[in-house]
This record gives C-alpha cells, structure tokens and sequence, in this order.
C-alpha cells in the first residue's frame, strides 16, 4: 500500500480546509440585525433554526415568521430587510463585490408585510422581489411591499424608480408615496397616491411587538432586538423628492448600521454568492 508523503498530506488536508472554508463563507448572504418573538430561517442544507440577533442569513435560506414575530435582515452590501409577522421569503439570489460596490439581489416573498431598504446593490442595479402576482424592482431606494396569495400591493417611498411587471405589462413608478397593486393573472394596475394613513397596517405591523403586562422578558427582548418605534418605518412616509434617506431614520439606520451590524470577516469577504440559478429578467 503506498503512503502519501506527511508533508504533502498535510498541505492536502490544509487546503480541503480552506475550500471548505471558503464555500461556507460564500454562503453567508448578512446577518440577523433585529428579532422579535421567534422569527425562523432554514438554509438549504441546515436545520430550521431561530433567527435571534447575530445570526447568519445564508443563500437560499427561507424566512418564515408567526403571529408575533419579525425580523430585521441586514445584508453584506447595507441593504436591509423587515419582516413583518406571518410572512414567508427566500433569498433566491445575492451577489456582492464590495471593491465594485455591485451586486445583484433576488428575493421571493409568497405572504407577508415587508420593507426593503437599499444598499450599494441598488444604487447601481435594481433588486428583484418577486410575489405570486407578479414582479418588483427597485433601484436606490426603499418600498413596502405587502404580499397576499392573490394579490400584492407596493409602495414605492424613496429612490430612483420602482418597476412592476406582471402578465406582460409593466408600470414605472418615480413618485415618492404612489403605488401600484397587483391581481393574480391581471397587468399591473396604474400608480395611485397612496391615501393619508393607508399605510397604517403595514407600518403596525412592522413595529415593535408590545410586552404584555408582567411580561419583563419580552419587553427586554423587544429592546434588545432593534426593533423601537422610531426604527417602524413612520419616518420614511414622508420623503421629498431632494431628501436622502440615508442621513436619518428608519432607513439611514438600516444603511449607516451595516458596518456595526455585520461582522468582519463578511465585510473582508472578496464576493459572497447565493446559487440562485439564472439571473432574472429585471428590464432596462
């Protein structure tokens, strides 16, 4: 039987563990910046498991929150995304060169409330969220985004410009506070101004849960999350045109955080890459 030489073994062994280092860090898409209650992920070959505050968020993994929970995603290029409670995602896609500063970013949302804010990624290629009724995009700036098995409703807030598709047609919308709906089967309903306090519910839902009288512990959690009224979103419903969300509320703590919420050895990362498959068709 022939024996492989110790030093040569040893490099062998040395680098299998640097691959295999490698490839778990190309899977770490972010980390978990916000919990309340028990919000859960579960990466594509890992167990279901709690996302408390610190917790990785990986490629592929899929988001599902309950009646009384949230989470709040902040991923490696400063983009950030509230899950409201009883909703359901997955991260189909991300792409980040921090030297670039580019990227791509896919998410599916199938049920739920969320807000998008975005980082480098946005600034320079629109993020895909695709809904059972068709798809969104959004190019520097942030949206909310409720999503229901037949229908989707999104709020464009901030930013460049925000893009629905569905059967065939598309809407472009370019005005902070309009949104457009989305019927299953249907083209895209026309822009609309979004009613004073329409935004009521979604924003509720996106908010810090309420410890129950006696309940110290959750309440303590409810601030040691992240999750505070002035982090809800309420701020960012009134956006002028010239105004830059990343120099105060809601989303300048998403955007201006992500370099104490993100760990160093992701931020020191070369690229890190979910395998999405294919990049979608996100138009011009």
């Amino acid at each position: 039987m022939l024996k492989a030489p110790i030093g040569l073994l040893a490099v062998s062994l040395a680098t299998m563990t640097l691959l295999s280092a490698s490839v778990h860090a190309q899977t770490r898409v972010g980390v978990t910046s916000g919990a309340s209650g028990d919000p859960l992920g579960k990466p594509p070959a890992q167990a279901e498991r709690v996302l408390h505050v610190g917790v990785d968020v990986q490629a592929n993994e899929l988001v599902t929150t309950g009646a009384s929970d949230r989470a709040h995603l902040l991923f490696l290029d400063g983009s950030s995304l509230t899950v409201g409670p009883q909703a359901r995602l997955t991260i189909d896609r991300f792409v980040y060169d921090p030297n670039r500063k580019a990227g791509e970013l896919a998410i599916t949302a199938t049920q739920g409330v969320f807000r998008f804010v975005g980082g480098k990624i946005s600034k320079t290629a629109p993020v895909t969220v695709n809904t059972p009724s068709g798809s969104l995009t959004i190019r520097g700036g942030i949206m909310i985004v409720r999503v229901e098995p037949n229908r989707t409703v999104a709020t464009f807030v901030f930013g460049i410009e925000m893009m629905v598709k569905a059967n065939g047609k598309t809407e472009i919308v370019k005005r902070p506070g309009w949104q457009v709906t989305l019927l299953s089967g249907q083209a895209p309903g026309k822009p609309v101004q979004a009613p004073s306090g329409s935004l009521a519910p979604e924003l509720g839902q996106l908010e810090a849960l309420h410890a129950k009288p006696g309940s110290g512990n959750a309440d303590q959690q409810v601030q040691s999350s992240g999750f505070a009224d002035q982090n809800s979103g309420r701020g960012v419903g009134v956006v002028g045109p010239t105004a830059d969300p990343t120099l105060g509320g809601a989303a300048g703590n998403s955007i201006n955080g992500a370099g104490n919420q993100l760990q160093k050895p992701f931020a020191n990362s070369p690229a890190v890459t979910g395998a999405g498959g294919q990049r979608r068709s996100t138009g011009p």
